[in-house]
């Protein structure tokens, strides 16, 4: 199912008045660098200062940009993500080696654990990484317009490993 997605950016002195807010209505702290937090509908990732990402993936909304500003009521500005980004998941045995050919992070579970969430390049695209969960699952933002090139990079390299784990 699609998430909808919004960038949730603090307004000029209202750093405190967004934190409590968003805990109140979500039950949930806004996270720290490279964190992710779930919330019953979905999740929220730290993607620059006093930024983050919130997705909506249990109960997808049209107007969830409009809802948010309410929710928010004049603490941070709100602008629709959705039709901007593509999530691709990737899990399985062969995941670590296949990411590891195309990113420099190390994303073992001691070094990115479960509720990690990092912006990195993947074969020259910008995108966020994220370990929403205990399983070996990652989950990829990266912008639609090159959603065509990162997905040839992932399938290229998962080629690459699973042709190498059958010799």
């Amino acid at each position: 199912m699609p998430a909808e997605i919004c960038s949730i950016s603090s307004n000029l002195g209202q750093s405190k008045r967004l934190q409590e807010t968003f805990k109140q209505y979500f039950n949930v702290d806004l996270p720290f660098p490279g964190k992710l937090k779930h919330y019953k509908d979905g999740s929220i990732f730290w993607t620059g200062q006093e930024q983050w990402f919130i997705e909506s993936i249990n109960n997808p909304n049209p107007y969830f940009d409009r809802d948010m500003a309410k929710i928010l009521n004049g603490s941070a500005t709100i602008t629709l993500q959705t039709d901007a980004w593509i999530s691709l998941d990737l899990k399985g045995d062969a995941v670590l080696s296949v990411l590891e050919r195309l990113i420099k992070v190390n994303l073992d579970p001691i070094n990115f654990p479960p509720e990690s969430a990092i912006r990195t390049n993947l074969a020259h695209m910008n995108v966020f990484i994220q370990r929403p969960n205990q399983d070996t699952r990652f989950k990829i933002l990266g912008a639609r317009s090159y959603a065509k090139s990162l997905l040839h990079s992932l399938i290229q390299a998962a080629d690459n490993v699973l042709g190498q784990k059958k010799s």
